[in-house]
Formats: C-alpha cells, structure tokens, sequence
C-alpha cells in the first residue's frame, strides 16, 4: 500500500494474500505497527492486520 493510500473506517480492502474484507477497526498503538480488525467479505471471520498486508483499497467510505 502506497504511503498516500491510507484505509479509513468502513473501506474495503484486498490483501496481498486475494482476501478481500470491510476495516471494522483501526489501531494506533505507540511503538507498535498500525493494525487494522477486518470482517472478511466470503466469510464470518475478523482478522487483525497490519498496514503493510494491504495490497490496495477497493471501496471507499465516501
């Protein structure tokens, strides 16, 4: 993800790894890489990632 392309609330991602899912949280931990919680799209599952797994944003919050 370029330095410029920052996930929001509510944007929906895809992984470098094709998992595609909706940012439900964002944590801004001093010391600590920035994690995000996502509900992935094909399944009832919530991951937490960090920034540098996002390959690109998909949708937008507008």
């Amino acid at each position: 993800m370029s330095e410029k392309m920052k996930a929001k609330l509510y944007d929906i991602v895809r992984l470098k790894d094709g998992k595609e899912g909706t940012v439900i949280e964002i944590y801004n931990i001093p010391g600590l890489p920035k994690g995000y919680d996502l509900e992935l799209l094909d399944k009832e599952e919530i991951i937490t990632i960090t920034e540098d797994q996002i390959e690109e944003i998909i949708w937008e919050m507008p």
